[in-house]
């Protein structure tokens, strides 16, 4: 899975949105089933099933096509659109799903806490990831080397109040990287938690247009 920091390319980002273009009404996507997933490869970019944060386990008819999945017998995070069927589910699009991994630095003053917009935060059910819908300002340059931004999380601190609670602080910093600022692209990245000590109350900062934003979390 992806590594922190991760690069947002801004094509990749404007992907996520393409699932809001599904006709309505009647058709073939009226009832319509998202989900966060563990996806399993088949074979290089071939998902043969997936695993839902639910805990439900999907068989795809047919397989999904996820020309990202580069590795055979590897298990990737996704979105997943499908409609249920006997017997499993039918994929409509499986769209990436960035994993941030928490880092430590000594230099928290190098790091970027560009604006962006925190527009959900969950923690999935089986506790493995926090989830985040996020939005950042976008827009074209002339300069190659300006069309990514970055987004990370730090793992600031973790202490041990008075009652013996544990209480982990994670830092989200988002690097601008001079791309300019004209409208907004919508995304979704998930936070592992495999290296939160538990169990924890998880807090979660972000700097957005808005100031400072935190969302508090049980962790157990």
């Amino acid at each position: 899975m992806s590594r922190s920091p991760i690069l947002l390319c801004l094509l990749l980002i404007m992907a996520a949105c393409t699932a809001d273009q599904y006709e309505t009404g009647d058709g073939r996507y009226s009832y319509l089933s998202a989900d966060f997933v563990r996806a399993h490869t088949s074979m290089a970019g071939a998902i043969d099933y997936a695993v839902t944060d639910d805990g439900d386990s999907l068989v795809l008819h047919p397989e999904g096509k996820a020309s990202w999945a580069a590795k055979a017998d590897s298990v990737y995070r996704a979105l997943l659109y499908y409609n249920k069927v006997k017997g499993g589910a039918e994929p409509v699009a499986i769209i990436r799903v960035p994993v941030i991994v928490p880092m430590s630095t000594s230099r928290p003053d190098t790091l970027r806490t560009d604006p962006m917009t925190l527009e959900s935060a969950w923690m999935s059910k089986d506790g493995r990831y926090l989830n985040v819908g996020y939005a950042v300002k976008a827009g074209r340059s002339d300069q190659a080397d300006m069309q990514y931004q970055m987004l990370g999380v730090r793992l600031d601190s973790t202490v041990v109040d008075n009652a013996g609670d544990k209480k982990c602080a994670l830092i989200m910093y988002h690097d601008q990287h001079g791309v300019p600022e004209y409208y907004s692209v919508r995304g979704y990245a998930s936070i592992s938690l495999e290296q939160v000590q538990r169990p924890c109350t998880l807090e979660l900062t972000v700097n957005t247009y808005s100031g400072i934003v935190r969302r508090v979390f049980r962790c157990e």
